[in-house]
């Protein structure tokens, strides 16, 4: 890992939680919904026409969002959600500790309204949350998982009265909550900073099990094929827990730290780790699929799944697909050479999105052969 990407790192995880500082580095969270895209880049989150890369609208929160001149600006980094009735969830990851939701069908002056928010919180909000029969579930940094339930017709009153705080490690002062849950639909997982991995039965709210791995974890938890819970760490190590009762031990030791959450692709998983290797491991012959490989520099995005290949993009601001044999090559080079990939891709209508730091441009759109259609904010 290069002593820049080390910066970077320090400097997200410090400048959240420094009091009064809310971050000028911080890589943007990206999503889509397949005919909208949503770019939390710093300042506002963005939703974008996939097809040609207009803006379709912005927010920025309730007063004017980042600004060097104001004492308690915002901080959009954390990748928006999209919930079964349209509205775009959006946390605030700066000192004002509020999770949105807006609707992007009341759109006024390009900005959409606001349908409902969330104060309560005690931390800044990091994690994207997760939907889980109509139950939005966030974790906060305070240490804390918050419920809402988003039943269809209910005011903003009733979503935000049905939260109750159910995990808290060191009464508030650790659990660093970075990371999405995942389920099974029987139980969430979650991952934290202070090394742990734990399981909530969604029906009781209770904690069943509690592991630590020994290291921090800032990337989420991915549900193998055969039905296992898989998770990595700054341990250097991949884990294997059964869902149920915590169990775990060491599938695969890695090179480097991993940061990001692993991939699902039948029986496959596919994850990297910030040394810049890329591993794909198959869970039910529990063995690499082949040698890791190493593109070029550091890779703290997760892979995306595309067809027959694999997209990573890396710190060179390189996107490189790799195919079943874990043969690699260059897919798309950034057009500035400064750019910066530390953000998953994702696919939004017949492109593949790529979302970009230290460059002239925010996100770029691919089409499948990795040809550039568009930029964001446009360059021609």
């Amino acid at each position: 890992m290069s002593k820049k990407t080390l910066f970077l790192a320090a400097a997200l995880l410090a400048s959240i939680f420094l009091s009064g500082c809310v971050g000028s580095t911080a890589w943007p969270g990206l999503a889509s919904s397949g005919d909208v895209a949503y770019l939390a880049n710093t300042s506002a989150v963005h939703a974008i026409d996939p097809k040609n890369g207009a803006e379709l609208w912005s927010f920025a929160g309730e007063k004017g969002g980042f600004s060097f001149f104001n004492t308690n600006p915002s901080l959009f980094v954390t990748t928006p959600l999209v919930t079964d009735d349209g509205l775009v969830i959006i946390v605030d990851s700066g000192n004002k500790h509020v999770l949105y939701a807006v609707d992007p069908n009341d759109v006024q002056d390009g900005t959409p309204a606001i349908e409902w928010k969330f104060t309560e919180a005690k931390g800044h909000w990091i994690a994207t949350p997760l939907i889980v029969d109509n139950r939005l579930f966030a974790p906060n940094s305070d240490g804390n998982i918050y419920v809402l339930d988003l039943q269809d017709n209910q005011s903003v009153k009733t979503a935000i009265k049905v939260i109750e705080p159910f995990v808290q490690f060191n009464d508030g002062k650790a659990g660093r909550l970075w990371s999405q849950p995942a389920s099974d639909g029987k139980y969430l997982f979650m991952t934290s900073l202070d090394h742990s991995v734990f399981a909530v039965d969604l029906q009781t709210y209770e904690i069943v099990w509690h592991e630590d791995l020994g290291g921090a974890i800032p990337g989420g938890i991915a549900i193998g094929s055969d039905g296992m819970v898989y998770v990595g760490s700054f341990a250097k190590q991949l884990e294997r827990f059964d869902p149920a009762t915590g169990a775990h031990e060491p599938v695969l030791d890695t090179k480097g730290w991993i940061w990001g959450t692993p991939v699902v692709d039948g029986d496959n998983l596919y994850f990297s780790d910030v040394d810049g290797y890329f591993y794909s491991y198959n869970v039910k012959e529990a063995k690499l699929n082949w040698e890791p490989i190493k593109p070029d520099s550091a890779i703290t995005a997760s892979a995306l799944v595309q067809g027959d290949k694999v997209l990573i993009a890396t710190e060179s601001g390189e996107v490189y697909a790799v195919d079943a044999t874990g043969k690699s090559d260059i897919w798309y080079t950034a057009r500035d050479e400064d750019g910066k990939a530390y953000t998953t891709p994702v696919h939004a209508g017949d492109y593949v999105l790529v979302a970009y730091l230290e460059s002239d441009y925010y996100l770029v759109a691919l089409d499948n052969e990795g040809d550039e259609k568009w930029t964001y904010p446009s360059q021609k």
